[in-house]
């Protein structure tokens, strides 16, 4: 639909109607989320009083996020998010986090998506349930607020290729 309208603006420019064309050369799936919940939740603060009192650090951070698949019947799947974040200053270690979040999928369109892009594309729909766990967790244990941007699951998978 959205490329009918266009084509109908533009229809004398060929280069921007072979661009719309490939709009939909490669779909996303469509998954609804029909639960979704913590697996495995810890948080541990090892900051020590004189480090808490200040507000001057600018601890190193590190973060690692893993997706994990798993396939249930033919439409439905289930994805585990897990994140590991950690944060030193001077050789410290102010807290280590590890979080185990797992969403279950029914895929809706009937196309056959390969394991990966089923994989992003639920990641994708979950971490931002994760991403709040996380900002909230580490807020109120008493250390800096770690506030995650949005991941490209997909650029992820490329770098590590």
């Amino acid at each position: 639909m959205y490329y009918s309208f266009f084509h109908c603006i533009n229809k004398n420019n060929i280069f921007l109607e072979k661009i719309m064309n490939n709009v939909n050369e490669f779909p996303r799936p469509q998954l609804n989320i029909l639960n979704q919940y913590i697996k495995d939740l810890s948080f541990e603060n090892l900051q020590s009083n004189n480090l808490i009192n200040s507000s001057k650090i600018t601890p190193d951070v590190s973060l690692d996020v893993n997706a994990f698949f798993q396939s249930y019947d033919k439409d439905c799947i289930g994805i585990t998010l897990k994140i590991v974040c950690s944060s030193t200053f001077k050789e410290e270690k102010l807290f280590h986090l590890e979080l185990d979040y797992f969403g279950f999928f029914k895929i809706i369109n009937n196309l056959n998506f390969v394991e990966d892009i089923l994989t992003n594309e639920a990641a994708r729909l979950i971490f931002p349930f994760a991403r709040s766990i996380i900002a909230n967790l580490t807020q109120n244990g008493g250390s800096i607020p770690i506030l995650l941007d949005n991941i490209d699951f997909n650029l992820i998978k490329k770098i590590n290729q």
